[in-house]
């Protein structure tokens, strides 16, 4: 049954043994496959013990639909797993720790850990853009104004103060990207633009500098924002800003504030939302929980 709703999910999946299944048919859809050999099914036989558990006939280690995912040895029942990835996947804007929390029964550290692991998943290294493709640059972090005076950064501008500067990509009627970079200078965001725009695009730009040389000879179209022109004929940058726009809207409203090293995760979330807003709840689930080998993610990790 397709869910619309939490509704709908929690009426389906009523039960832990329920929400198990479903996982097991989105990792493996009925080929089951050891995570220790890469034994599928169809070649030696994969034995079914209690409560999920499998046993491999070829390298007789057991593993379940956890093994080797972001659910790795998480002791977070199933139920609440699959109430997380909606609630995380559903919401425009995503939602808190804090809340995520309080909706699933947990505490708010177990909740973080949660996002951060199903952030893990999301995977924007092989989008290609095409067509018209508009770019900007954004800079997200706090004003300088509103810092104490022990806080505030030696330089007070965007650029050497203390925000991070964020490269936005979104090809027309498709799909957008998001990257975190260290300086504004084209060494930086050339290969961002290299790895996610086709050679054949056409790129929207404001006048700033730092595109020069960087587009590598693809065409570009400037709208000239410092004279107040913000769109000439089909030339602008609308559409990126405006994703800039619900990008802060996210981090403003919903989660108060982001580290500079956990914001890339943040934004890959972001931009998976933004790239399934069309899909419904089910397909975005499904799309989302398509390729969860080696998807496990260690707290260590998280945190370093």
């Amino acid at each position: 049954m397709k869910f619309k709703s939490l509704f709908d999910l929690m009426k389906e999946y009523d039960t832990e043994e329920k929400c198990r299944d479903y996982f097991v048919k989105q990792r493996w859809n009925g080929n089951i496959v050891c995570p220790h050999c890469n034994n599928e099914q169809s070649s030696k036989p994969i034995y079914k013990t209690k409560r999920g558990i499998f046993r491999c006939g070829h390298c007789g280690k057991d593993f379940s639909v956890r093994t080797n995912t972001f659910m790795g040895d998480s002791p977070i029942k199933y139920q609440k797993w699959l109430m997380a990835i909606f609630l995380l996947t559903s919401h425009k804007k995503g939602i808190s720790s804090l809340q995520l929390a309080k909706d699933i029964g947990i505490t708010q550290k177990s909740a973080w850990f949660i996002i951060q692991r199903i952030s893990n998943i999301i995977d924007t290294e092989s989008i290609k853009l095409d067509g018209t493709v508009e770019v900007d640059e954004t800079y997200i972090g706090g004003k300088e104004t509103n810092k104490h005076k022990n806080k505030k950064t030696l330089s007070y501008d965007k650029v050497r103060g203390d925000k991070t500067a964020v490269l936005g990509m979104i090809q027309r009627s498709g799909k957008v990207v998001l990257k975190k970079f260290r300086k504004i200078n084209k060494s930086c965001i050339a290969p961002h633009i290299e790895q996610h725009i086709s050679q054949k695009a056409i790129v929207n730009t404001d006048e700033s500098a730092i595109y020069k040389g960087a587009l590598n000879g693809r065409e570009r179209r400037i709208v000239n924002h410092s004279a107040r022109q913000y769109v000439f004929e089909d030339d602008t940058t609308n559409r990126i800003e405006c994703i800039f726009s619900h990008l802060k809207r996210m981090i403003n409203g919903i989660h108060i504030f982001l580290s500079a090293k956990h914001l890339q995760k943040y934004a890959n979330m972001f931009c998976f939302r933004m790239n399934t807003r069309d899909m419904d709840e089910y397909t975005r689930i499904s799309a989302l929980l398509s390729d969860i080998d080696n998807t496990r993610l260690l707290y260590k990790q998280a945190i370093s």
